[in-house]
């Protein structure tokens, strides 16, 4: 029985990303079970740290492809908190990340805790516009900036808002970097 479960684990693990799929169960779970739900408006916090499995070649920091793959963890936080996931489900749509601008400020060092802000900027009847941020506690730093479109199939975004705020809700100001896209 033994040599059966480690087999499937050992496929697993060769044929699916498993420490991805239980990072992510793990962080909607925990958020489900030690969060409030927040309003689509207000911003969304996950934590993060830094460990060998996360390093670039040169060994002393966070490889840039891991801080892509942790917005991944946000963004479904993100979801979740606010609602839309489920306003999601109930609409019968998805969501498609179309563009991701990132802009690294300084390296996340090894052994380092770190923490992912996200927070809606804009929407519009395609899209909405998320700004995510890679901030450090222990000094505030912000260590890398993001922004991120990601657009609803088959269903209005503007509409999604409108419900999840329980009416109208004012829609902000374009922000100059979202202006440029």
């Amino acid at each position: 029985m033994f040599y059966i479960l480690s087999c499937i684990v050992a496929l697993l693990y060769v044929f699916f990303d498993v420490n991805y799929f239980l990072r992510t169960i793990f962080t909607v779970v925990i958020g489900r079970l030690f969060e409030k739900r927040v309003k689509i408006t207000d911003p969304t916090t996950i934590y993060g740290f830094c460990f060998t499995q996360d390093l670039d070649i040169a060994g002393r920091h966070m490889n840039n492809a891991r801080f892509v793959r942790d917005l991944d963890f946000s963004r479904f936080h993100f979801y979740d908190r606010t609602g839309l996931y489920a306003e999601m489900r109930q609409r019968h749509t998805d969501a498609v990340q179309a563009a991701t601008s990132i802009r690294y400020r300084r390296v996340i060092p090894i052994f380092t805790f770190y923490k992912i802000e996200s927070q809606l900027l804009y929407w519009d009847e395609k899209a909405f516009y998320v700004e995510q941020r890679f901030v450090t506690p222990h000094d505030g730093f912000v260590r890398a900036a993001v922004l991120s479109k990601q657009v609803m199939l088959r269903a209005r975004a503007d509409e999604m808002v409108t419900t999840l705020c329980g009416g109208q809700v004012e829609k902000p100001a374009l922000t100059p970097d979202l202006d440029l896209w």
